[in-house]
């Protein structure tokens, strides 16, 4: 399990909590059902708690299904679930500890880097068929996991080198640390940020390059990948307003990974885009904010169903996505509910996906 913020200010007096919330010690601070008051938000406040935090599973939709999945993809899935935890602690305690001193162990990034490499080796379907089921909040340290994940997953399917595969999932998880150097009152901010929050936000690529190159000592490339996240081949990104050959592959794998990411996470004023219609989203920004061939790759390289996604086929029948047919992404294999009955769509050729049952 792993925690998941809510701030005071996103729960109105009078709502009962919805869960038990725990604090950074993980014993139970208040119990679920307890309604929020002003008394009550002024008490946690004099003891300096601006959040409380729910214990939730980064894949909860999934458990919820995972009856539906074989036994072998379930021990599969088991062991991801434990190196995704592992990095999303290791991960917290560098950037907290970067935040207080400035100080951030090099060796345990690479080892979480290379981590998530090795084990995307052994279980890279599972990877590519779960990418997008979780239950997903803004929260900075998840989200830097997930781009790293992508960006491994992006990079074996261009072949590239063991080396650049490993400076690339570095980058992943250090693309957005720049965001350390922004106020609290922005960047944990629930609703959406004004016209000058938003300039005052687009600082964190140059405070990540500098960070990474001058600060830290990281390589030029990983460094670069980080100020150059947010820039788009026609020229209207930031911070250097570049324009398309002039854009390292790499920053451009980063991004498409980076706004897949966001679209597909829970925001307070916004409900998190289906990995289906994500994919429709970054096809209308290709060939002008990303690269039309980068994305054609990433596309056969993530599941559009991921595993454990309910879906209506064209049969009238329902079922639960249980393995997705490697390099066809709009074909999976989904197990009818109530039924012994499995259906490959690969095989199947007039049997389609209706619809995603949320």
């Amino acid at each position: 399990m792993i925690m998941k913020k809510i701030y005071l200010s996103e729960i109105p007096d009078g709502t009962p909590i919805a869960y038990d919330l725990y604090n950074d010690k993980n014993i139970i601070l208040l119990n679920k059902g307890v309604k929020m008051s002003p008394v009550l938000r002024e008490k946690l406040q004099r003891n300096n708690i601006i959040f409380l935090t729910t214990q939730i599973s980064p894949f909860e939709t999934l458990d919820d299904r995972i009856k539906y999945l074989d036994e072998e993809v379930i021990h599969e899935i088991e062991k991801v679930k434990k190196q995704y935890k592992e990095a999303f602690y290791q991960i917290s305690r560098e950037f907290e500890g970067f935040k207080d001193y400035s100080k951030l162990d090099k060796k345990t990034v690479t080892d979480i880097g290379r981590g998530l490499v090795n084990s995307i080796s052994n279980n890279q379907q599972v990877y590519a068929s779960i990418q997008g089921i979780r239950r997903k909040d803004s929260y900075t340290y998840l989200h830097s996991i997930d781009v790293s994940i992508l960006m491994i997953l992006f990079g074996k399917s261009m072949n590239l080198a063991s080396n650049e595969i490993e400076d690339i999932a570095i980058a992943g998880l250090l693309h957005d640390i720049g965001k350390t150097k922004i106020q609290d009152s922005i960047l944990l901010k629930p609703e959406k940020l004004t016209a000058d929050e938003e300039e005052t936000m687009k600082n964190h690529t140059t405070y990540g390059y500098d960070i990474l190159k001058n600060q830290l000592g990281y390589k030029e490339i990983i460094a670069r990948i980080a100020r150059e996240h947010h820039e788009k081949i026609n020229g209207k990104g930031y911070p250097d307003g570049k324009r398309g050959e002039t854009i390292h592959i790499f920053s451009k794998m980063v991004t498409i990974c980076d706004i897949y990411d966001a679209i597909t996470s829970e925001r307070v004023y916004k409900k998190a885009m289906l990995p289906h219609v994500a994919v429709e989203y970054l096809m209308s920004i290709a060939g002008t904010h990303i690269d039309m061939d980068l994305v054609r790759q990433f596309i056969h390289n993530i599941a559009i169903y991921p595993m454990g996604t309910k879906v209506l086929l064209n049969t009238g029948e329902e079922g639960i996505v249980i393995k997705n047919n490697k390099n066809f992404p709009l074909r999976p294999v989904v197990q009818i509910i109530d039924s012994q009955k499995r259906r490959n769509l690969l095989s199947e050729l007039t049997v389609l996906i209706k619809k995603v049952m949320e």
